[in-house]
């Protein structure tokens, strides 16, 4: 009875951590013009608000496992939502610096729960399957009601700023439901020390990297470019605006249901081929009839989001024979993948300039799905990573 109301109060506070991996990147958006206009922004600097946490993922995501494994998944995790917190509210100060500061501190608190969240879930609960679904789904939930919550909180609190902090009570409240379980740790529940692993010989840990970050590729150039590309094929501002946010809503049933089934299941190729058949099928509606059946193209892109970055993540758990191969792999296919991922909405725009039009971009989107599905087909066969594994250090105390 012990060990289930633990596992029931772990559960419980990773899950409130998951629901702020997103808000203080989404909640920018709906105010960014109100942002731009107190503080006299560029269009550029203002778009960095949203970019720079994207890099943040990948360069802070590479350092996560060097972090646990010197003071513990457990004390690390702490840490990133401290971070995380102490970025929240710097929002609240009207000022440049503070805003670029707290959005910078805040991405790399997220990192650290985008790296050990998945390995926590491997440890911790089997099968993960369930756990991760609800890890994605929540994440995801918290994302939408920070999009539609965040403009009636400016006109509540009467300013952009105190909007932005708002969102730091979720993170609060999370890194108080977490202390239990650092408490746990230091007491002396027989967790053993993360050792070193190397995995960049190892080809699974490469298809999994491919893996996630062709599909975060896929999904940032549709957030990113899909309103121009709708607005220039037609659609008014509020049409296009519609048909992405289907997308997104969209993306929430596929992140819950794929890790179920990836977790049921010994060989995820075909899960692997349906997310990336999907992205194909919506990219390819767009590039042949944009304003014809929009709704429907936008459906099928949603649901292949979701399922893609939930069954990337569910991957990296299901090829991981142990907690310590876990976070190596997590921060290795987070860091590298968020590099990929900031960088194709600015090679598309590129391309866009480039050919004047967007039929170009489709095709190279086309280009990434075929890439997804090559990499899928790949990581979705039975098996687990190896790499080499080093000592574990003892941990600071």
């Amino acid at each position: 009875m012990t060990v289930r109301r633990h596992h029931v109060a772990l559960a419980v506070a990773l899950l409130l951590i998951a629901v702020n991996l997103r808000l203080p990147l989404v909640s920018v958006g709906p105010v960014l013009d109100d942002v731009r206009e107190a503080l006299g922004l560029s269009g550029s600097a203002a778009g960095a608000l949203t970019t720079l946490p994207v890099l943040c993922f990948a360069a802070a995501g590479a350092a996560v496992p060097a972090l646990a494994r010197r003071v513990g998944p457990e004390a690390a995790l702490l840490l990133g939502m401290l971070a995380l917190c102490a970025g929240g509210a710097l929002r609240i100060v009207p000022a440049i610096a503070p805003l670029y500061a707290g959005t910078l501190l805040a991405g790399a608190g997220i990192a650290v729960g985008n790296v050990l969240l998945p390995a926590l879930i491997k440890r911790e609960f089997a099968p993960p399957g369930l756990m991760m679904g609800l890890y994605v789904a929540v994440m995801s939930t918290g994302a939408a009601v920070a999009t539609a919550l965040t403009v009636p909180l400016e006109r509540a609190l009467g300013s952009w700023e105190a909007a932005l902090a708002a969102w730091t009570v979720p993170a609060v409240v999370a890194t108080v439901a977490w202390l239990p379980a650092l408490v746990r740790a230091r007491r002396g529940v027989p967790v053993p020390p993360l050792p070193k692993v190397r995995l960049r010989g190892d080809r699974l840990a490469w298809l999994l990297t491919g893996l996630f970050a062709f599909q975060s590729a896929l999904f940032y150039a549709l957030a990113t470019w899909m309103p121009d590309l709708l607005r220039d094929a037609g659609l008014s501002d509020g049409r296009a605006g519609a048909m992405v946010a289907i997308s997104m809503q969209l993306g929430l049933p596929g992140g819950l249901l794929a890790p179920i089934i990836a977790g049921r299941v010994t060989d995820q190729r075909v899960l692997a081929a349906g997310a990336a058949g999907l992205w194909a099928a919506g990219i390819a509606g767009v590039l042949v009839w944009p304003t014809t059946l929009t709704a429907l193209w936008m459906a099928l892109m949603g649901i292949a989001q979701g399922a893609g970055f939930a069954l990337a993540l569910a991957l990296v758990v299901l090829r991981s024979p142990d907690g310590a191969r876990a976070t190596a792999l997590s921060g290795m296919v987070q860091s590298l993948g968020y590099v990929v991922a900031a960088a194709a909405p600015l090679a598309l725009g590129a391309l866009h300039d480039l050919t004047g039009g967007w039929d170009a971009v489709l095709v190279a989107m086309l280009a990434l799905s075929a890439a997804m599905l090559a990499c899928g087909l790949g990581a979705g066969r039975p098996g687990t990573v190896g790499g080499r594994v080093d000592p574990a250090p003892q941990r600071a105390s």
